[in-house]
């Protein structure tokens, strides 16, 4: 590909070399190296809940919450008194993370970014589900 580029070049096209960036990874030999035509992201896929890995002409969305139960404030406190209370407050925890994956996935949205958060988990393994059902890529 670096040929073909090259070769762009003598034909009269332009190449901004703004738009080449080097990245050195460490492991692999000079053979390994290739030219992506793209975008590469060093951070990993969420593969807990087995959705997919790979996608062909992606529509992405770029998130800065987290995928996750909302936390109470510090000051307050949450007090169960019995099983019926908590199963209560998991079904509702559920209900409302599949209506923010159903409300991602209505958008056209196949890749999800998720920012993370330096307070708690960015996502956790039920919204991870909740996108593997949508077929929904999360990194």
């Amino acid at each position: 590909k670096v040929a073909d580029l090259s070769e762009d070049h003598q034909q009269g096209g332009t190449v901004d070399l703004n738009d080449v960036r080097i990245c050195r990874k460490l492991g692999g030999t000079i053979d390994d190296s290739e030219l992506v035509d793209g975008l590469v992201m060093s951070q990993k896929i969420a593969k807990v809940a087995g959705g997919p890995t790979k996608i062909e002409n992606a529509k992405i969305g770029l998130i800065q919450f987290c995928l996750s139960p909302p936390k109470t404030d510090m000051e307050n406190n949450v007090t169960v008194n019995d099983y019926a209370q908590m199963d209560r407050i998991l079904r509702e925890e559920r209900v409302q993370l599949a209506k923010i994956v159903k409300h991602i996935a209505k958008t056209g949205c196949n890749v999800l970014l998720v920012q993370k958060s330096i307070l708690r988990d960015a996502v956790t393994n039920l919204s991870l589900d909740f996108c593997a059902k949508a077929k929904i890529l999360v990194v």
